[in-house]
């Protein structure tokens, strides 16, 4: 029963991704752009930076709500989503909140999933570089199970340990 419940989030899940944007073309920059060095600490210009950030604010009254907008230096996305603090001089310490998705410097989407106060919270989807799709499962932060599953292209799936992932992440 739980395979067939994984399953079915992972395939609707993956479904859900094509076409997902999180941040509408309507909301309004609200920051100068912020530059980042690969290591995440701030720097003062372009020429230093690996990405650099927008931050904006999306709809109106009670549904206004903070986003950023990520981007490496070629243009492509990096990562858009909400978030609750920014930190301006070093990025580890920005709490994201609600959907946040990264993307490959291709621009295909890589890493989707929700945050609660900064922390991983319900289903993570990574889209591997082989056409694979790995889920994993948290809550407050934490990996539910010490192992995540893949699903391949052709409808396999297997399971990995969760030391795994890290390297995926790359």
């Amino acid at each position: 029963m739980k395979k067939i419940i994984l399953m079915s989030a992972m395939l609707l899940m993956t479904i859900a991704s094509f076409g997902r944007n999180r941040v509408s073309e309507k909301a309004v920059v609200v920051a100068d752009t912020i530059y980042y060095a690969a290591n995440q600490k701030c720097v003062n210009n372009a020429s230093q930076a690996s990405y650099y950030r927008l931050l904006k604010q999306q709809g109106k009254g009670l549904t206004k709500e903070d986003v950023f907008q990520d981007y490496y230096m070629n243009g492509n996305l990096k990562a858009e989503g909400g978030y609750s603090f920014i930190d301006l001089d070093n990025d580890k310490n920005s709490v994201l909140n609600g959907e946040v998705t990264t993307y490959y410097v291709n621009g295909k989407e890589k890493l989707h999933g929700n945050y609660v106060n900064g922390q991983r919270n319900g289903y993570f989807t990574l889209q591997l570089r082989d056409g694979g799709v790995a889920v994993v499962a948290y809550k407050n932060g934490k990996s539910l199970y010490d192992y995540f599953v893949v699903t391949m292209p052709d409808g396999t799936q297997s399971k990995r340990s969760l030391s795994e992932i890290k390297s995926l992440l790359q």
